[in-house]
């Protein structure tokens, strides 16, 4: 794969991570306003499935230039990122099982993506 492909990969598989995360987080705190509003429609709801498209049209892309079988296992980044942004903004706790089960899937994802030497 050229540096440019990879480059540009690198850039659809951090538009997915931050377009999904805050799609999570805005539609987390769209959801709550929702409820106590009396379900009138949220902005924050409206937001947060547009940055869902924006996941999406990513997702594809990234699909097209890599396998599955990587591509799949390396979304699972996003348990990381999600339960991060909702600790940061929405003030959520971390607890040890979450922080454990988070670094088990960077290990995963990093062993993925050692290259075996020719």
């Amino acid at each position: 794969m050229s540096d440019h492909r990879k480059a540009k990969v690198l850039i659809f598989w951090l538009v997915l991570l931050a377009s999904d995360t805050s799609a999570q987080v805005l539609l987390k705190t769209g959801s709550v306003r929702t409820m106590a509003s009396g379900w009138k429609l949220n902005y924050l709801v409206v937001c947060g499935y547009s940055f869902y498209i924006v996941s999406f049209v990513a997702w594809m892309q990234i699909l097209k230039f890599t396998r599955l079988s990587i591509a799949l296992t390396a979304s699972s980044l996003l348990y990381i990122t999600v339960p991060l942004a909702s600790w940061l903004l929405l003030g959520e706790g971390l607890p040890p099982k979450v922080i454990a089960g988070s670094a088990l899937i960077t290990v995963g994802v990093f062993l993925l993506g050692l290259k075996k030497k020719a």
